[in-house]
């Protein structure tokens, strides 16, 4: 007499199924990670680029400044605009509550 035993091979159909579900959503979880991995390094050499733009421009406006406050350039730009140097310039005086003080520049 043969006996069968059909709780057995439920018991290995259900683990089958439960191990290929948890493989499935495993490689879910990994392909969209992947994506997002992909996006994060994409965006970071973007930024990268961006940042290097923003750093040419920086020196570009810090070069203008620096030309710009450059002695000899301002003391062209004063002879120019009729300006005259003064040996011993006089500051304002402020009067506040009795008590004078003296603005510098």
């Amino acid at each position: 007499m043969t006996i069968l035993r059909p709780y057995k091979h439920y018991s290995i159909a259900r683990f089958l199924v439960a191990f290929f579900a948890v493989v499935l959503v495993g490689g879910l979880i990994y392909i969209f990670e992947y994506n997002a991995l992909v996006d994060a390094r994409a965006e970071t050499a973007q930024l990268k680029k961006q940042i290097t733009t923003y750093q040419t421009d920086v020196a570009t406006l810090k070069n203008d400044l620096y030309s710009m406050l450059d002695p000899v350039a301002l003391q062209l730009l004063a002879s120019q605009k009729g300006l005259v140097s003064e040996k011993r310039p006089q500051y304002i005086t402020v009067v506040v509550q009795g008590n004078s003080s003296q603005e510098k520049p």
